[in-house]
């Protein structure tokens, strides 16, 4: 699909929560060589399910008025120096750049899902010099948070509430919390299954790293590496009471491989989903219906099978909900098994949690 649109301005933020919302905006080099300008207008391409991708300026419609982008010398949010050692640039602070935002992610629904730690209240623990990472959130007192303004009987004991939960979350969702460079929410699953603990995952060199799915020659070492930066904070968590296990993951098993060369382990095993790859679409229902997509796809991964956001000759099922559109067309014409999401809630009801 091809369409114009006005390019007015471009986000320069180079923390992980600022990601442009077309694949190539974060990439200065990309952005030079295709000559974008400010108020250019431009060609977009999105094939299937793949973010949107800036092809080129439409140099035809251009009055003159358009200007060059200015990248930024420094991070305009902290002022520290800029790392442009790889294709997205990021602040030298890391995820220390702007830490209310690192924590609020971290609390978000599809990470450690702490229900009342928003970002009004993230900024009134650090302001009030209590928490300085994310351990530091689950070492907080009653004492502490009754002191603070706004901060009742009733939110204080259901703010330690949602904490205590969060710390008996899956270890997937710690690794997402973490924000870990190269790794997302499918990622840190796929890497918590495959290793079934922190430990183990620790432990890995960029070579064990590759053997996850969907982490390649590149993205390994730089995921060993911030793993490796990140590790007093880890050991922190872990001291605080946070899980630090996957539950149904075990090890992997580096000698086994499969009858195509592939390794495999015995995640899965023997659930309702084994081998299968499933995509979710529409709006689920009944037994479903609060289920978020993360939560969706962990929930096919807790039953042992492979959750993917578009549908392929690869795909197994297809679970299809309201206004399921193009997937489930698609599906029927491909001749893929589809499930309404009641019939789905029963064949994975032993994992429904």
């Amino acid at each position: 699909m091809c369409c114009t649109l006005r390019f007015e301005r471009l986000s320069c933020h180079v923390t992980p929560q600022n990601i442009a919302p077309y694949k190539t905006l974060h990439n200065p080099a990309d952005i030079t060589r295709r000559d974008l300008r400010l108020g250019d207008h431009v060609m977009v391409h999105r094939a299937g399910d793949v973010i949107p991708r800036i092809e080129a300026p439409v140099v035809h419609l251009r009055t003159g008025d358009e200007q060059p982008i200015t990248f930024p010398e420094v991070c305009p949010r902290c002022g520290s120096g800029i790392d442009t050692s790889e294709e997205r640039w990021r602040c030298e602070q890391g995820r220390n750049c702007h830490l209310v935002a690192s924590l609020a992610h971290a609390a978000g629904r599809d990470q450690l899902d702490i229900e009342g730690l928003g970002a009004t209240r993230v900024i009134q623990l650090v302001e009030a010099g209590l928490v300085a990472d994310l351990a530091d959130l689950f070492v907080l007192t009653r004492e502490q948070l009754l002191k603070l303004e706004r901060m009742g009987e009733t939110s204080t004991d259901n703010l330690l509430a949602a904490l205590t939960t969060a710390k008996e979350q899956p270890l997937s969702r710690v690794l997402c919390a973490l924000g870990v460079r190269g790794t997302g929410r499918s990622i840190s699953r796929r890497i918590a299954r495959h290793f079934a603990t922190m430990d183990n995952i620790r432990a890995a060199d960029a070579a064990a790293m590759q053997q996850v799915e969907g982490i390649g020659t590149e993205k390994a070492p730089a995921i060993v590496s911030e793993l490796a930066e990140l590790a007093p904070l880890i050991d922190k968590l872990a001291a605080a009471g946070v899980n630090m296990t996957e539950p149904g993951a075990t090890p992997p098993q580096p000698a086994a491989t499969d009858a195509d060369g592939d390794h495999s382990s015995d995640e899965g095993a023997g659930g309702p989903l084994a081998g299968m790859t499933v995509v979710v679409t529409g709006a689920m229902a009944g037994p479903l219906e609060k289920l978020s997509r993360n939560e969706m796809n962990e929930l096919i991964e807790r039953a042992g099978g492979r959750s993917s956001s578009s549908v392929s000759k690869k795909t197994t099922l297809v679970v299809a909900g309201t206004n399921a559109g193009s997937k489930q067309a698609k599906a029927e014409e491909l001749g893929i098994r589809l499930a309404t999401p009641d019939e789905f809630a029963a064949l994975v009801a032993e994992y429904l949690v």
